[in-house]
């Protein structure tokens, strides 16, 4: 979701928004919050604008924000504010995303915002499959604020320059593989200039590969290690044919491979909304296409997401800023300066959200379609189990067989000692 694809800024810098007293203030209410978000120049355009919004009505309260680029991944995002809950250092207001929700709320680090919730109509907006989402052993400590679920980004001028048709909302696997290795373009002595498609080297991007074969590296209630499901290997064989049989992707792990995109060094890769604003700025004739088909055409959904630390001191005023940062003036703003999608519908329905893509509706059309990123209370190891042996596997450092069978066992070892805190 939303993972290492987003812009690159240094994580933990720590931005103070400033505050100016409006003419009209409409509360006198006294006070300082701490506002932990993530991502790229989006997002934080879009927050700096939410907090002055609520500076408006509460003047006199300082909010001091904070960036995080997530560059390293949610796994060691959560390392990161265990360190600051440990240290005292803690936000009163997280924006996290769908991979960190049971680290965090299995360590009673959020408040429950179940009443909160209810007693605010203005929820009703959002899907209500998001906030199905947010829910830990029957409460729910997260309001969902933007969404991704990956798409298939390809480059329309090289589809055109190849004579192949745009890809349908029915494609295959097969046809993928077929199309790929049409797109992709070698020299006279046989090197690749141009690839037909980016096998993803991160969890997020991956799942929907998985997904779309009716399975998972782990089970569907993120319980148990699922490796040794024959799927997950004749998945994990189908990625490694595009990379060493069919030659059509770079193999995974090198570095600035959503520059070659943006360069029209690769024709397809497996991303997010969040490219939306880059592919803009490269000028890049790009649009989206649903996930190719073996079983599915399902694909991932992550999403962000505001909760409020149980060690915040102003409760009230966190939710009043939450209220904030998730008003329709926000999510217009963040769906429009090209980062996640929206959570309201009707800011992912506005002629600017629109634009482009030219098939940008599809984002919400295949919600229905879309499963959760594996997120356990144990994600971190989990991601960087999954992780090390699939780069392990694709590079051909060990067997699809071995790789498997040693993910497995340490999967099943994280999940054993993540239970001793969860049950």
């Amino acid at each position: 979701m939303l993972r290492r694809t987003l812009l690159t800024l240094l994580a933990g810098a720590s931005i103070a928004a400033v505050v100016t007293a409006p003419a009209l203030a409409q509360s006198d209410e006294t006070g300082s919050l701490r506002l932990m978000t993530f991502g790229g120049d989006a997002q934080l355009k879009a927050t700096q604008d939410a907090v002055a919004r609520f500076n408006e009505k509460y003047p006199n309260v300082t909010v001091e924000v904070g960036i995080d680029s997530v560059s390293g991944g949610w796994g060691d995002f959560v390392s990161r504010v265990l360190q600051q809950y440990n240290a005292g250092q803690q936000y009163d207001v997280y924006h996290t995303a769908v991979e960190t929700l049971q680290s965090f709320a299995a360590r009673d680090m959020f408040l429950p915002l179940d009443d909160f919730i209810a007693a605010n109509d203005t929820f009703a907006d959002f899907d209500q499959r998001l906030f199905e989402l947010t829910e830990y052993k029957g409460s729910t400590y997260f309001i969902p604020s933007t969404w991704n679920n990956i798409m298939v980004n390809y480059n329309r001028a090289l589809f055109e320059e190849a004579g192949i048709e745009f890809p349908s909302r029915e494609w295959t696997w097969e046809e993928f593989a077929d199309i790929a290795q049409q797109l992709t373009v070698r020299d006279a002595g046989g090197n690749v200039t141009q690839f037909g498609y980016e096998v993803p080297s991160f969890f997020f991007g991956l799942m929907p590969w998985f997904f779309s074969n009716g399975t998972s590296p782990i089970t569907e209630d993120w319980t148990a290690s699922n490796m040794t499901d024959p799927k997950v290997k004749e998945t994990l064989e189908y990625l490694y044919d595009l990379i060493h049989e069919y030659k059509v992707s770079p193999v995974p792990g090198q570095e600035g491979i959503e520059n070659q995109f943006f360069a029209g060094q690769i024709a397809m890769i497996s991303r997010g909304h969040w490219i939306v604003q880059n592919a803009i700025s490269s000028e890049l004739d790009m649009d989206v296409a649903v996930q190719p088909a073996r079983e599915s055409h399902n694909t991932v959904i992550g999403f962000g997401a505001y909760g409020i630390s149980s060690k915040t001191a102003s409760p009230e005023l966190a939710e009043a800023l939450v209220l904030e940062l998730l008003s329709p003036e926000t999510q217009q703003a963040e769906g429009e300066l090209g980062g996640a999608v929206p959570g309201r519908r009707s800011a992912a329905e506005t002629e600017g959200f629109l634009a482009f893509p030219p098939s940008a509706a599809l984002y919400y059309e295949t919600l229905p379609d879309t499963q959760a990123v594996p997120s356990p209370a144990n994600f971190q190891e989990v991601d960087q189990i999954v992780m090390r042996y699939f780069t392990a596997m694709m590079t051909g450092e060990i067997s699809i067989d071995d790789g498997i069978a040693q993910a497995d066992q340490e999967l099943t070892r994280s999940f054993q000692r993540i239970a001793r805190i969860t049950q």
